[in-house]
């Protein structure tokens, strides 16, 4: 039995080293993270070129998005399909500002990088709830889905899409239903899991630390556990939904959500940190500046993803934009008549 905990502790313990790396930094004296004046005040030649890309690269964010939310706010006639849209065009906006602020504030960085995963994970779950909506519902959902005999396959990222035979269920409401709880239960999990860590960190201070590692490998889990809700119900629906450019957003979201969760664990924080590749800084030591450059990569990285979002999503080859589409056969029926009176004017 001992043996058997102590094989289950390794497992966790790699498991931990390898998705959630302990800090490696190779400073020789530690010192706390500067403030914002402090920081913004002694910048690098590097780290002032690297926030004023970043700055212009957010605002240009910021007016994508304003245009976004005007062409749904226009074109977009139903009140409830625009409600769940307002949500997913804040993604890029919100990754991109708390990427920013985190590259001003250094001491933000952790708390802000857990606040956008969270609006992530509700994005994911607004994205099952959107196709639900566009088949009209959980039964007509599942109804369509029977009768062009297409069952869940759960050969789905982030682990399942591996194993080469995995038995196939029904598209019932029941399983359609556990597949939005999948996806539902990553907020709620993150949410108990920042509140936890707070209350943690408030009392215990560095003592904290085990447990926060811990409760970061459950919400690891629970991030996992959503992926693979939402990407089981989106390869179902993938053909139905394609008039609506579902498929598109959906991939967008989903990689912008990579972008935003995985690169400072697995690249900065296992390769550049863990062979020393990322150094110190006269404020920021090297964990610290693994964080300001990862930062500002996603922000360059939001910025295209709002660009190419811009160009697939567009209003013209959308049927998401129904008002878009009468206007344009209202204008072209306009069109029409007034050439008509035109000929009739000059044969009289």
């Amino acid at each position: 039995m001992a043996k058997e905990h102590g094989a289950m502790r390794s497992v966790l313990n790699l498991v931990g080293s390898v998705m959630l790396p302990q800090d490696t930094s190779n400073c020789s004296d530690r010192h706390d993270t500067p403030s914002a004046p402090e920081f913004l005040s002694h910048l690098q030649p590097f780290q002032t070129v690297l926030l004023s890309i970043a700055s212009v690269s957010t605002i240009i964010v910021l007016v994508l998005s304003l245009i976004h939310w005007f062409y749904v706010y226009k074109y977009v006639s139903i009140e409830k399909r625009r409600n769940k849209l307002y949500w997913l065009i804040a993604v890029f906006p919100v990754a991109c500002t708390c990427s920013y602020i985190a590259m001003c504030v250094p001491r933000t960085a952790v708390i802000l990088t857990c606040i956008g995963v969270l609006y992530y994970l509700m994005c994911l779950f607004v994205i099952v709830s959107l196709a639900r909506h566009l088949f009209g519902g959980r039964e007509s959902f599942s109804t369509c889905l029977q009768y062009d005999d297409r069952p869940i396959d759960f050969r789905s990222p982030p682990f399942c899409c591996i194993i080469p035979r995995l038995p196939t269920a029904r598209s019932t409401e029941k399983n359609i239903r556990r597949l939005e709880w999948c996806v539902l239960q990553a907020p709620i999990v993150r949410s108990i899991i920042i509140f936890l860590d707070v209350v943690a960190v408030a009392e215990m201070r560095e003592e904290a630390t085990p447990y926060i590692r811990y409760s970061d490998m459950a919400s690891l889990c629970s991030l996992l556990l959503a992926i693979f809700g939402v990407h089981t119900l989106a390869r179902v629906t993938s053909n139905k939904l394609s008039a609506y450019c579902f498929m598109s957003m959906f991939r967008l979201v989903d990689i912008s959500l990579l972008f935003f969760s995985a690169q400072q664990p697995m690249i900065f924080q296992n390769v550049l940190l863990r062979f020393n590749l990322i150094s110190c800084g006269p404020l920021l030591n090297a964990q610290e500046n693994a964080y300001f450059v990862c930062n500002f990569i996603i922000t360059c990285e939001m910025l295209l993803l709002s660009l190419l979002a811009t160009w697939l999503l567009a209003p013209r080859h959308n049927a998401m934009f129904d008002a878009y589409r009468s206007s344009i056969a209202l204008s072209e029926t306009t069109a029409s008549l007034n050439d008509t009176e035109q000929s009739i004017i000059i044969d009289n």
